[in-house]
């Protein structure tokens, strides 16, 4: 690739119009420092211009992840590296299994000082699965986020924005807690799913072994397996439900069972990287129950959902989606 065409690309880039060949090009482009150079000129202009809105965060977002894919998979050694613009301190990662399904593994080394802070962040279309000191296990799903700040003997934390799937290691001595903004998980040993994206209206912890105590508001519940907590509008409701259903997603199936339109959207937004708005309001409260893989292209999926459900959709840009209610 000359560099008119790189520059093509970049200017592109940032206006969201890259198909996935593309961002792959551009990613490996970036390989070659006179080409990275360039990239941070344009990159450090366009974040001067009020332009920059959440879909220039989300492609740099993406962009990056690609990158740190490609860095990782050059070595099997330890490596030190940031991971994404968000990392508060930098700790040894090592690859632990090569972007097998589209998931990146890392391995979180416990050799670094207490005030060590990790931030992982995965971008919307990819996942991922981090390794921590104690052998617990966390699944990324798309656009989300952990925080892991080094373990204690007897305190083990970690903060998460957006969904993931623990399978904690059992310590009596040193509870696991996943923080969101709105309850603390506790555990001792257990496998357990997520959901606390700021924009689905909900949060939802659900338990698949083990037992789970939620503190929100200062009480505490407990869960016990095949159970979920839904919290709502400051209010909290447990159901019995089929647990595995809710890590589905860590295999790329995805069932649902009547949750809003509005919702689904959303994922889809996060799982195929494109952006949906709706071109009427009224409908977007219909309920949706339905599973798909995620194999399918986004257009097969919106097919199977127009089977179902009174929806019509165009595409109004490369990743761009209107949708509405019949």
């Amino acid at each position: 690739m000359d560099y008119q065409q790189f520059q093509n690309i970049i200017y592109r880039y940032f206006r969201g119009q890259l198909s996935d060949s593309e961002y792959e090009l551009l990613a490996d482009s970036l390989q070659d420092e006179s080409y990275r150079e360039c990239f941070e000129k344009a990159k450090i202009d366009w974040e001067n211009q009020p332009e920059l809105d959440s879909l220039g965060i989300e492609n740099l977002s993406r962009l990056q992840y690609k990158i740190d894919q490609k860095d990782l998979s050059k070595t099997k050694e330890p490596i030190t590296r940031r991971l994404w613009v968000r990392v508060a301190s930098v700790a040894a990662i090592l690859l632990a299994g090569l972007l097998l399904g589209g998931v990146t593994t890392y391995f979180i080394t416990s050799e670094k000082k207490s005030s060590e802070r990790l931030v992982f962040e995965t971008p919307r279309g990819e996942k991922s699965m981090v390794k921590l000191p104690d052998g617990s296990e966390v699944w990324l799903n798309a656009n989300s986020r952990l925080v892991y700040n080094s373990f204690s003997a007897s305190h083990r934390q970690v903060e998460l924005k957006g969904e993931a799937f623990f399978k904690v290691a059992h310590n009596a001595n040193a509870p696991f807690v996943v923080r969101t903004n709105e309850c603390d998980i506790k555990v001792l040993g257990t496998t357990f799913n997520v959901m606390a994206y700021d924009d689905f209206g909900r949060k939802e912890i659900t338990l698949l072994d083990g037992r789970v105590n939620v503190l929100t508001d200062g009480v505490v519940q407990i869960l016990r397996p095949g159970q979920a907590l839904i919290l709502k509008n400051n209010q909290t409701q447990i159901s019995e439900v089929n647990a595995s259903q809710s890590s589905a997603w860590v295999d790329n199936k995805f069932n649902f069972k009547d949750i809003p339109l509005s919702e689904l959207m959303k994922r889809l937004e996060n799982w195929y990287d494109v952006d949906i708005t709706f071109q009427n309001l009224s409908g977007k409260e219909v309920n949706y129950t339905g599973t798909f893989k995620n194999e399918e292209t986004i257009w097969q999926v919106l097919d199977a959902i127009k089977a179902y459900t009174p929806i019509q959709y165009q595409k109004s840009d490369l990743r761009q989606i209107k949708i509405r209610i019949e």
